[in-house]
């Protein structure tokens, strides 16, 4: 099995890499991949405009997303969406974000094992993060996926101490998997009962 728990890390803290700000109010969805999602309404879509813009020029063999996998050094990121401007809010902001993995389990058996140990060992790589949900297996658009939540306390720079909850939807598709986060406070502003009905507009496959 060739998930590597210190390639998911990063991405399950959320970290959003060079991209470009927009409004959305539709579906995003990315044909090379296989994948759409509804984009909150009024949210900012964090898109990597360059990084998509470039995947309609490829040929998405089996081959090449292996090479592109090396070069994106091993994640795809592939959208997000924030619910406030970072430079006009304080504190957390809720947040959603879409990237993409290699894997090549034999199983769904195999591949839950694997999601099930990284989630198990975040708390020995991250400070402060607690797993409150053992990984279970749930199915998104006809695929068996694997879901897991977890809270995540972290002080700011200024001493203020934020407390996250982190949701984490590990869909597996042929050679790749999906790994999507749901992120939003703890106590506080609680984004559920939205992230709940996004999930139910998932697609996956051409």
């Amino acid at each position: 099995m060739k998930i590597n728990i210190k390639k998911i890390l990063p991405i399950i803290v959320l970290i959003i890499i060079s991209t470009t700000l927009l409004f959305g109010q539709k579906n995003f969805e990315n044909k090379n991949f296989g994948f759409s999602i509804q984009e909150p309404k009024d949210w900012i879509v964090a898109a990597n405009k360059e990084l998509i813009k470039n995947f309609e020029k490829l040929d998405f063999t089996d081959e090449n997303l292996v090479k592109i996998f090396q070069n994106e050094k091993q994640f795809i990121f592939l959208t997000a969406f924030i619910k406030y401007d970072v430079n006009e809010h304080a504190g957390l902001i809720p947040k959603i974000q879409v990237s993409v993995l290699p894997q090549n389990t034999k199983d769904f058996q195999q591949f839950k094992v694997a999601i099930t140990k990284t989630a198990n060992n975040l708390k020995n790589f991250i400070e402060g993060y607690e797993l409150i949900q053992e990984p279970k297996e749930i199915e998104i658009s006809g695929i068996k996926s694997v879901y897991f939540l977890g809270k995540l306390t972290v002080k700011t720079q200024k001493g203020m101490e934020l407390k996250s909850r982190n949701r984490i939807l590990a869909i597996p598709y042929k050679n790749y998997f999906f790994q999507i986060s749901f992120v939003d406070e703890e106590i506080g502003e609680n984004s559920s009962e939205l992230f709940d009905a996004l999930v139910k507009t998932i697609k996956i496959g051409k």
